[in-house]
């Protein structure tokens, strides 16, 4: 029996990488409002404004971007990732089996749980969340973690 849940799959540097690089264009920026200085002030003030609105968008936008929405799927001793729509920042689909798990942490930013895998075959480590902060997305994505990690008990004792 498929049990499939929906995620947010993401990996660490992606993230940063998405808040970090917008801000770098503010030095092009800088070196463009140089030659704007017989401009009006209203008018610079309102570039300003409009460049840092644009940085933050472009800076959530991304970060969006790169922490997408997967199906999160579990058929016997096998889990699968598949993402919901594709574009270049997202990975393609994979999937791996349980023993294949080299560590299983949880972990907690201000009340929202995550979950961070360490995988070989393919060799990855990557975080999941719940999709959303909806109860019926945290029950969903709670129930899908409980069976991952008896899964992963189940296999460590086969092992020992």
């Amino acid at each position: 029996m498929v049990k499939q849940f929906t995620v947010r799959y993401g990996r660490n540097y992606k993230i940063v990488l998405a808040i970090v690089l917008p801000c770098l264009l503010i030095v092009p920026f800088i070196l463009w409002m140089q030659n704007q200085k017989s401009n009006e002030e209203w008018i610079i003030w309102l570039n300003i404004f409009a460049f840092l609105i644009f940085v933050i968008f472009l800076s959530l936008w991304l970060v969006l971007q790169t922490y997408p929405r997967a199906l999160f799927s579990i058929n016997k001793n096998e889990i699968s990732l598949t993402f919901e729509r594709s574009n270049f920042l997202n990975p393609s689909n994979f999937s791996f089996n349980v023993i294949d798990i080299k560590s299983f942490k949880g972990g907690e930013i201000e009340g929202d749980e995550y979950y961070i895998f360490v995988i070989r075959n393919p060799s990855r480590k990557f975080q999941i969340s719940a999709s959303s902060r909806q109860l019926e997305d945290l029950l969903s994505f709670n129930e899908a973690m409980v069976e991952i990690s008896e899964m992963v008990n189940k296999a460590a004792q086969k092992v020992n």
